[in-house]
């Protein structure tokens, strides 16, 4: 499924890496507080953790994830302009205007403009595309211990939980949910690493976190800016998850001498 900033492309690479630091027996569930298109969120899901905490601040598409799940979701057999205008003045909250403003626009950018449109005689079924995605994932939510959310990152209060952040990106445009306050975002997830394991998403980040991951990805904005871009999972530097990191490496250094010491010894 198309969306600004969704991270199908390496969805997995992030959910394999995060689940080898934190295993499900050592939190209560797992959170993401954007979770937008669900590109990592549904990488998650196999590794089975106790409960799974969808949110966003986007009430359509939380609604279409919500009526995806219970089997609620009725799209129309074909989709053209004249329904991507009529969903696109439609009031929020309307799971069928996710359709239009995500799945059927421009690089999943918020009615950038009807993707067939821009497509420039491409024969590509953008439509059943999305549709048969939408398909994939419905499989895969549709667990008791998945719930979605339609509420603020900042009215989360999780403890013991890993959490994947992936919030709008300072300085890039086409989010649709206002103006996103980054210095409250970085606060926040210092107090949240206090008590959970956080890794965020994000290309820069204050000096007290640290990059532990990394990967180039390609990043489409508009028909006429397509770019490589590094993509960056940081962790703060004083909390549960750098901690884990941290004694991992030492507990690799220290096994490493032990092993050395050995060897010299047998020499002697």
């Amino acid at each position: 499924m198309k969306y600004l900033g969704a991270k199908h492309l390496i969805g997995n690479y992030i959910a394999t890496y995060i689940n080898n630091i934190v295993s499900p027996d050592m939190v209560d569930g797992y959170l993401e507080p954007f979770a937008g298109s669900l590109g990592v969120f549904k990488q998650m899901i196999k590794y089975n953790y106790k409960k799974y905490i969808a949110s966003d601040l986007q009430p359509d598409i939380i609604l279409m994830w919500k009526k995806l799940q219970n089997n609620e979701l009725i799209l129309p057999k074909t989709f053209d302009e004249k329904m991507w205008i009529k969903f696109k003045n439609t009031p929020s909250p309307n799971a069928l205007k996710a359709v239009a403003g995500f799945g059927m626009s421009f690089g999943g950018q918020y009615f950038s403009g009807y993707i067939q449109k821009h497509a420039k005689g491409s024969s590509r079924d953008f439509y059943k595309e999305f549709k048969n995605s939408l398909h994939k994932i419905q499989k895969l939510i549709q667990k008791s211990n998945i719930k979605f959310y339609n509420k603020s990152y900042d009215s989360w209060e999780p403890v013991n939980m890993l959490v994947y952040c992936d919030p709008p990106y300072k300085n890039t445009v086409g989010y649709d949910t206002g103006n996103f306050d980054h210095d409250k975002f970085w606060e926040t997830m210092r107090k949240w690493s206090k008590k959970n394991y956080v890794f965020i998403s994000e290309e820069k980040a204050p000096k007290d976190f640290k990059v532990v991951w990394q990967k180039t990805k390609r990043r489409t904005l508009n028909s006429s800016i397509r770019s490589n871009k590094i993509e960056k999972i940081y962790v703060y530097k004083y909390g549960m998850a750098y901690n884990k990191l941290a004694n991992k490496k030492y507990t690799h250094k220290k096994s490493k001498n032990k092993k050395n010491q050995k060897t010299k010894k047998s020499k002697n």
